[in-house]
């Protein structure tokens, strides 16, 4: 691809991804607008119609008041109470409930409501308004009526209902909203109710948007008037049950929603911009944006084709000189005018640094080699001398207490042991070789446990003359030792198998110990993974004098490569369980690899102590 090319297209690139996101970043800022304006819109609607509710709701509750504050009636109200209801065609009777018919039925009351009722718990039942019918007087049954309980729970306190199909005009049943409250102070429950038709709400939240949408909703969770479908009602309802002084109502059903609540009412009163009123609004901002975008893009490309070949005159010039130039006319070579000397001087600076960086990665890649080397040639000089000081006071404590040629036997096999350890002139040697050292090792461990500790080795003759780094079936056994049996079980019981599979060889120890935990296993094979690519990048660290797992694992990884494994697992026989790990390597030609040094001896088979 031509320069010229790669140039306009790289700065068409950018420049599209410029005017996308600026185009993008306008769309963001004038929905958000969009979304303020019907936010604000929607939310100044919602308080006109909540104080709306508060205005139709005030007079009513004030009729309840003003009649419980009239002497006469009150007094028409405890005499009814008091009165048997045998004695009810009594003079007193009749003219009791006469005065609180007159009491009920003003011309007020008439006008500006559906009607006013005096309802009890012993069946009275009187209203204001006689042109609308209601069950006889006496017939009144009040526990039929919508929230009975909660209205006495209320104690007097007026109580706005939602509203209702009205129980007391079962011929022409009509939906109502009341104001309710309990006469306090008689022996029976007796009730003030004062109602309005539902056509008065609706004319309150009635909109000539189709897109915006009304629901009022009490603080009890009790829908009083909804537009809303009933998924969105359930979830209004949720979201006001959290209780919090002004909820965040968000986006519900895709839609902007804005609420206002009623102290006098107790009601909360939500608006809703719905779907279609917003994506026409997205629509004519997605339009605008996009007309836009597009002038952007076509005015930015004309001016970068422009651009572009101005700027590459230069270099166009210099190739087609370039390719024009043989042995014959080189000498006639004319160079352009004010030549692009950067280019020519980045490309011999490009070759020069290359050259010193393959020289540095060569170097870096020695000295890390040779600290790598450095520090294995250290850690195998190292002895652990925890298990030296334990048999030492064995053969003390048996020195003391009678000569005994077991004495002489645990010198030697430490002996052996020490210049087997103290050894740094190879770094790998064979599995026979490893396994007699750990022969000497366990008959130390059998001598000062005694019964207490049982082992046997396994290992087939072919793996004998396998080449291993020094001292690891030895520390694999160690760690069993002390890691393995925190609770010191009757006998300790140490298995050492070895066997070839698949081109591999492999070496296990297992022991009936306590095993490794899920955490405890977590973590080493974690290790193991992060050893493996800080090797692999060049980068490792040995901790000096550790004989752990994952330092195990990096000898290994150091001798034998990514072929190398180390494994560590539980296993279960019967009752006892403990910990397994195998460890192994690649097959490999013994003459290759095998070093000269004199061989300890020994061979394969089974040996037990």
């Amino acid at each position: 691809m031509r320069f010229r090319t790669r140039l306009v297209l790289t700065y068409s690139v950018f420049t599209i991804v410029i005017i996308v996101c600026m185009s993008i970043i306008f769309e963001i800022y004038n929905l958000r607008y969009l979304e303020k304006t019907s936010y604000q819109h929607i939310d100044s609607l919602s308080r006109n119609m909540a104080h709306q509710l508060d205005e139709i709701v005030r007079p009513m509750i004030f009729i309840t008041e003003f009649l419980l504050s009239d002497s006469k009636t009150l007094f028409s109200i405890s005499t009814l109470a008091r009165i048997e209801r045998t004695e009810q065609n009594t003079e007193a009777f009749v003219q009791e409930k006469l005065n609180l018919s007159i009491s009920l039925s003003t011309y007020c009351n008439n006008v500006n409501f559906h009607r006013v009722l005096f309802f009890s718990e012993a069946g009275d039942i009187l209203s204001s308004n006689y042109r609308v019918y209601t069950i006889p007087d006496g017939s009144a049954d009040i526990w039929q009526y919508p929230n009975i309980s909660l209205i006495n729970a209320a104690l007097g306190k007026p109580v706005l209902l939602p509203p209702f199909s009205d129980p007391w005009n079962p011929r022409r049943p009509q939906r109502v909203f009341s104001i309710i409250r309990l006469v306090m102070g008689n022996n029976i429950n007796s009730y003030i109710e004062v109602q309005k038709p539902y056509t008065v709400l609706e004319n309150i939240y009635q909109l000539h948007d189709d897109a915006l949408r009304v629901a009022v909703i009490n603080n009890r969770g009790e829908i009083f008037y909804s537009q809303l479908e009933d998924d969105e009602n359930t979830a209004l309802t949720k979201l006001l049950a959290e209780g919090k002084e002004k909820p965040d109502l968000g986006r519900i059903g895709g839609t902007i929603s804005a609420s206002s609540y009623s102290v006098y009412t107790n009601t909360w009163t939500i608006v809703m911009l719905g779907n279609e009123g917003i994506k026409r609004a997205i629509r004519d901002i997605t339009l605008l944006t996009t007309v836009m975008a597009l002038l952007m893009g076509i005015a930015s490309l004309v001016s970068i084709w422009a651009l572009s070949n101005r700027v590459t005159a230069p270099i166009r010039q210099f190739i087609a000189n370039m390719e024009h130039t043989t042995l014959d006319n080189i000498a006639e070579f004319t160079p352009v005018n004010n030549p692009p000397d950067e280019f020519t001087k980045l490309y011999q600076s490009y070759n020069q640094f290359l050259k010193r960086l393959n020289l540095a990665i060569q170097q870096e890649k020695q000295m890390n080699l040779l600290h790598l080397q450095t520090q294995f040639d250290a850690l195998q000089a190292q002895v652990n001398p925890h298990f030296l000081y334990n048999v030492l006071n064995v053969v003390s404590h048996r020195g003391v207490i009678s000569g005994d040629e077991t004495i002489c036997e645990i010198c030697e096999k430490l002996a052996g042991m020490l210049r087997y350890a103290a050894g740094t002139s190879r770094r790998l040697v064979t599995i026979r070789e490893e396994i007699e050292y750990l022969k000497d090792y366990l008959y130390l461990l059998k001598t000062r446990y005694r019964a207490k500790f049982e082992y046997t080795i396994d290992i087939a003759d072919e793996v004998m003359e396998q080449m291993i780094p020094k001292i690891v079936v030895q520390q694999l056994v160690e760690n069993s030792i002390n890691h393995g049996y925190p609770d010191a079980p009757a006998v300790m019981r140490i298995s050492v198998l070895g066997w070839i599979d698949g081109g591999r060889w492999y070496i296990e120890v297992k022991d009936n110990g306590r095993g490794f935990t899920n955490e405890k296993k977590e973590r080493i094979e974690r290790e193991i993974r992060e050893t493996r690519e800080c090797i692999d990048g060049g980068n490792v660290r040995l901790d000096i004098g550790g004989m752990g797992l994952v330092n195990i694992y990096t000898r290994f990884l150091i001798s034998f490569g990514e072929s190398a494994i180390l494994i560590p697992g539980n296993y279960a026989a019967g009752k006892a369980a403990g910990a397994t790990v195998t460890i192994g390597a690649p097959l490999s030609p013994v003459t290759r690899l095998r070093e000269t040094e004199p061989k300890m001896g020994g061979g394969g088979g089974v040996f037990t102590g």
